[in-house]
């Protein structure tokens, strides 16, 4: 078996893009990085948040799927061992995993796509996206992330004053007064210099979303019903929740740990995405259950002749349900 490891992030320097890598075992154990000279751009592809191997194209080899944050969804098309990379979608999110599955029966492979959803304080369009700078904005040596978006049209900085003057005491030197830092620009408070020359991170989509394909591996995306944008979702597995033989699917997720500005992301108790064919999907809680807590992967196994599921939940204990 050969590997493929995702880069996730740079320890201590997030906003630089971390490495990705495509290692080779030679047979014995021994693992050569073989990343340029297989799949050529893969190796500083992004935030990688999952990697998926499956045969999108049904060609009878399997193609790397990967879901990226401050990006895209990205498939490096498998072709007899060397790879070409194919944008599935090129709508810039915080995507956290991809499930395949043909959900129309037409014998092509759509995705169900887990991103932040909808019920956040960013809200991300193309017109008036989510950035993050990333730069030494106070010249001491190390590089700073400044997170931003929108508010009755003029871009923001999301932190607070005491926030910023923490990780960049020279603000408190421009700005003694409150009143005058929230009358300031962008760049006022960070320089025009200084954000221009950032590393620029770019968000325009935050929808959990349904990838459906033509058949020549072209995406449309559409968003999920507003009961499924709750929450982030993090996991997902195909089921048949209603025994008319359309794929549904069961979907989790939740996050706690952000700060208190941005409050925990804890509205998801479970979702299943009803099929109703033709394209159309209808978000229902699960009957009779809660799912709490923060799910981060979802695994199907059988007992005795029916199938269960087994939930992953971060920080708590793991959790089995089964349709009745």
């Amino acid at each position: 078996m050969d590997l493929f490891i995702g880069g996730r992030s740079v320890p201590w320097n997030y906003g630089q893009i971390p490495q990705s890598y495509l290692l080779q075992n030679d047979g014995t154990g021994k693992f050569t990085d073989v990343t340029e000279k297989y799949a050529k751009g893969l190796s500083h592809i992004g935030f990688v948040t999952s990697g998926l191997w499956f045969d999108i194209d049904k060609d009878g080899d399997k193609d790397l799927i990967l879901t990226l944050e401050w990006g895209g969804i990205i498939a490096f098309i498998n072709n007899h061992g060397t790879f070409t990379k194919k944008i599935l979608t090129d709508k810039k999110g915080w995507w956290n995993f991809v499930l395949p599955v043909d959900l129309n029966n037409d014998g092509h492979i759509d995705l169900i796509a887990g991103n932040l959803g909808l019920n956040s304080r960013l809200k991300a369009t193309n017109d008036e996206p989510v950035r993050m700078y990333y730069n030494d904005f106070d010249d001491n040596g190390k590089k700073e992330q400044i997170l931003t978006c929108y508010l009755d049209g003029k871009e923001i900085e999301f932190a607070n004053k005491g926030e910023l003057e923490k990780q960049i005491p020279v603000i408190k030197k421009r700005f003694l007064y409150a009143q005058d830092f929230a009358k300031a620009s962008l760049k006022d408070i960070f320089t025009e210099e200084k954000l221009e020359t950032a590393d620029t991170l770019t968000a325009n989509y935050f929808s959990n979303a349904i990838l459906m394909n033509d058949g020549k591996l072209n995406f449309s995306v559409h968003a999920m019903p507003w009961q499924a944008q709750l929450s982030p979702f993090k996991a997902g597995v195909i089921i048949d929740a209603n025994g008319d033989n359309l794929p549904d699917i069961l979907l989790a997720g939740n996050y706690y740990d952000n700060n208190i500005q941005m409050g925990r992301y804890d509205a998801d108790f479970g979702t299943i995405l009803l099929n109703k064919g033709a394209g159309k999907f209808e978000a229902t809680p699960i009957n009779g259950l809660q799912i709490k807590e923060q799910v981060r992967h979802i695994g199907e196994i059988n007992i005795g002749k029916k199938k269960a599921y087994i939930l992953a939940r971060n920080n708590d204990s793991t959790m089995v349900i089964q349709f009745r």
